[in-house]
């Protein structure tokens, strides 16, 4: 092949991967803020003509997305964004508070200074972005802060696993995080003072390497989320199992029991 057509294959494939990246990225966005709820189907020929986009750059956003949780890919009938009824929520949870007590206590025993460093950065940012009322900004630091003490667990597998989790888990975080899940201002005040006080506490638990101490505090993040979710259905309309504004009030209690 000649040096031309080399760099005619190479801009293609750029391009090629510019359009997954945009698809992705933009998908990412609509499924994480709600704008595309649980269970929606995704009409690929109408999503890609509104991205610009081709079938190919669309399909390959879409499997990168499946494999993080957030589309599912079904056998000869597309694809829709992942469902989260009550069911569902429950195993999540629970399999997220499993991986966040084993990620975050290994983090404090065999943390090095660099994973210090940068949880302390992301824990730093995560408040910058409260201080500017960034919900967005919130989340995505949020995300990254705990990868960051995934990371500093010294497990890889541990970590690929809790990172599927966080991102699986983004979805809740909006609900934790937004201004119009909540049925007030001062709720959510006081819920997001208790994130900023535990990533604090996170934080100085792995410094000092106390390990009991980081776990707790793990079970008690998860916790947040679990007590959000509930207080959001328990204040939804009625009409749907799925994380949306018709959740049905009385599975509430199944959420509870987790």
């Amino acid at each position: 092949m000649s040096k031309m057509q080399l760099a005619a294959a190479g801009q293609k494939k750029s391009a090629k991967g510019s359009g997954a990246n945009k698809a992705y990225n933009t998908l990412r966005d609509w499924i994480v803020s709600l704008e595309m709820p649980p269970g929606e189907d995704i009409d690929e020929q109408a999503l890609g003509e509104e991205l610009g986009i081709s079938r190919t750059p669309l399909r390959e956003a879409m499997i990168r997305l499946a494999a993080e949780g957030l589309i599912s890919l079904l056998p000869n009938r597309g694809a829709r964004v992942a469902s989260m009824g009550i069911s569902q929520l429950q195993e999540h949870l629970e399999a997220l508070e499993l991986a966040q007590r084993a990620a975050t206590r290994l983090a404090a025993v065999r943390r090095t200074n660099a994973d210090i460093e940068r949880i302390e950065q992301l824990v730093l940012a995560f408040e910058d972005a409260h201080a500017n009322g960034d919900v967005s900004g919130m989340i995505d630091r949020n995300w990254e802060l705990h990868i960051a003490i995934g990371n500093a667990c010294g497990n890889r597998v541990l970590a690929k696993i809790y990172t599927n989790l966080l991102t699986e888990n983004i979805r809740v975080a909006r609900i934790a995080m937004s201004y119009e899940s909540f049925p007030s201002a001062e709720a959510r005040h006081s819920h997001l003072e208790n994130i900023l006080r535990e990533h604090r506490e996170m934080l100085d638990a792995i410094k000092q390497q106390d390990a009991d101490r980081a776990e707790e505090l793990a079970h008690s993040h998860t916790g947040l989320a679990r007590k959000r979710v509930t207080e959001y259905i328990s204040h939804s309309a009625v009409s749907d199992v799925s994380i949306s504004p018709r959740t049905i009030n009385p599975l509430v209690k199944e959420l509870s029991n987790v």
